[in-house]
């Protein structure tokens, strides 16, 4: 009897022994799964980095601004963005060169700049799902960028246009017996085109008559100018790209000839213009950067991101000219306006 208990004992001991060593080897085992994996609750998801493209169709501060507002923004807004930017130094050939590109690297989105660009960057982008969104397009319509500001396929953004009638209603104040506008444009600029045709508009609803002399480069300007200068009254700045990219000569040009000059881009102040009474670009990229953001990061369809106007619009006056041209910050036109040296 004490020999079987004797047994049973030692069995016993033998069972529970091996269930120890075994709950040794598998709590060893978990430890070295935890080590090689980190715990759930410590484990991080990176945020998406987003390639932008962006294609520029030439250096001048009005483009800059547009592309820095929309760098700026998307930073403001929390988007990691890769930019890879691209100047086509005013060549046409450039912005195509430049967007086929962009496609091939399999960018997330383009940003494309002016007219040329966004329409090269619109074609080669049309066979891919890579959205574009631009700025500084005066007439997205016009140019066959979208067949109407609410029907986007894969390309949409802010427009740069301003109503012609109130700059114009701001001229008569100026100069009240004003009757003659001048325009120099770039004849190859759809963009520029579009502008001409809304001046002489709303030119004719004042009573007003409007004088064009076409360029194909900037070197075309001084003669240009020197042309108009003997017919015009005031001197109206369109946002034309080559116009822009010599805005100083134009302004300096205008004052040689006490010409009254009015632009509709308000920074142009700054570079010698009377007056600027329009859009700010690095506002109008900051809003275009916006609208990636609802793309890229919101998920929302391109499709229903319609095209917008540009918002934020306000007046400038240089002082130095105005005094030049002797007039006086009491002048009607300049109501509401900020005035710089």
């Amino acid at each position: 009897m004490k020999m079987n208990l004797l047994k049973k004992a030692v069995a016993l001991s033998l069972c529970v022994s091996v269930l120890l060593t075994a709950c040794a080897k598998t709590e060893a085992a978990n430890e070295n799964k935890a080590a090689e994996q980190p715990a759930a609750a410590e484990t991080k998801t990176e945020e998406k980095t987003y390639k932008i493209g962006i294609s520029q169709l030439l250096e001048h501060p009005s483009l800059d601004q547009a592309r820095e507002g929309f760098v700026d923004e998307l930073k403001a807004l929390g988007v990691n963005a890769e930019v890879d930017y691209v100047n086509a130094q005013g060549e046409t050939n450039n912005t195509l060169i430049i967007a086929e590109k962009f496609v091939k690297d399999e960018v997330d989105m383009i940003y494309s700049i002016a007219t040329l660009s966004t329409q090269s960057a619109k074609q080669a982008a049309e066979e891919s799902e890579i959205p574009v969104v631009f700025s500084s397009v005066t007439d997205p319509v016009y140019s066959q960028i979208v067949t109407a500001a609410d029907k986007i396929e894969n390309v949409t953004g802010v427009t740069d246009k301003v109503e012609a009638l109130e700059i114009l209603k701001s001229a008569k104040d100026l100069k009240k017996d004003a009757s003659v506008i001048g325009i120099i444009y770039n004849t190859g600029e759809s963009n520029s085109e579009v502008q001409v045709e809304e001046v002489k508009a709303a030119a004719s609803q004042l009573g007003m008559t409007v004088e064009t002399v076409g360029i194909t480069t900037a070197n075309d300007i001084p003669q240009a100018v020197g042309t108009l200068a003997k017919k015009i009254d005031i001197m109206y700045i369109i946002s034309d790209n080559v116009v822009a990219s010599s805005i100083q000569l134009v302004a300096n040009l205008c004052l040689e000839n006490k010409i009254i000059s009015i632009s509709s881009i308000e920074s142009q102040a700054a570079d010698g213009i009377l007056m600027g009474n329009g859009l700010n670009y690095y506002e109008l990229g900051r809003q275009a950067a916006a609208m990636a953001k609802k793309i890229l990061v919101d998920g929302t369809s391109i499709k229903e991101v319609h095209v917008e106007q540009p918002s934020g619009l306000k007046k400038i006056v240089n002082v130095k000219t105005m005094e030049a041209l002797g007039l006086t910050k009491d002048n009607p036109a300049f109501e509401g306006a900020e005035f710089i040296n």
